[in-house]
């Protein structure tokens, strides 16, 4: 059986795509069309731009889709999968891949969703930190004794999973987990909204 899972937030690196966009013509295409659907040249900030600039929502969850799916169709048919799944925005690069959602649509949706995080992560300061080595109610049970938002958000696996909420109030949580035996409390480069 042959699956494939496409990635969330997180997964975002400078130069992603470029390879894709100098090698396929369809991959130029499909870049050249994302810029005109979302506005502004993503494809640039993609392949040319800081870590700073692709760690903002709203173009972190356009770029991440735009390369998991863009990929995807330019393996050809040798993309046969019997399933596929994704981790968060993952879950939108899943459907459009395999032709669920058109190109255009999944892109859309993307965008919009990561707009709405965007707004909410300029609403207040907030982010998100991997906890590992801890149950997953010893996570719980410290978030809720913090003072301010800060919840566990993605259950990874066991003894994984990643909390998120106000800045503040995720380091203080970070520092509390360790104390209670957490082998890492790590807080992730991402600029995201108080839920994943």
């Amino acid at each position: 059986m042959k699956a494939y899972v496409f990635p969330g937030q997180g997964a975002q690196f400078t130069g992603m795509g470029k390879d894709l966009y100098d090698q396929f013509p369809e991959a130029k295409a499909l870049f050249n069309k994302a810029d005109e659907i979302l506005g502004f040249e993503i494809s640039k900030i993609m392949f040319e731009g800081t870590a700073e600039e692709l760690k903002e929502t709203k173009v972190t969850q356009p770029a991440i889709f735009l390369h998991s799916v863009i990929l995807a169709k330019m393996m050809g048919d040798s993309f046969q999968p019997e399933m596929v799944a994704g981790h968060s925005l993952g879950e939108l690069s899943a459907l459009t891949a395999v032709g669920t959602l058109s190109f255009e649509d999944g892109l859309k949706i993307v965008s919009k969703r990561a707009l709405a995080m965007q707004a909410a992560c300029e609403h207040q300061s907030s982010t998100m930190a991997a906890i590992l080595g801890l149950d997953d109610a010893v996570v719980e049970d410290v978030c809720k004794s913090i003072d301010g938002v800060v919840v566990a958000a993605n259950y990874n696996c066991p003894g994984q999973l990643v909390i998120s909420g106000a800045t503040k109030a995720v380091e203080e949580a970070c520092e509390a987990l360790k104390e209670k035996g957490a082998k890492r409390a790590l807080m992730l480069h991402l600029l995201v909204a108080l839920r994943p």
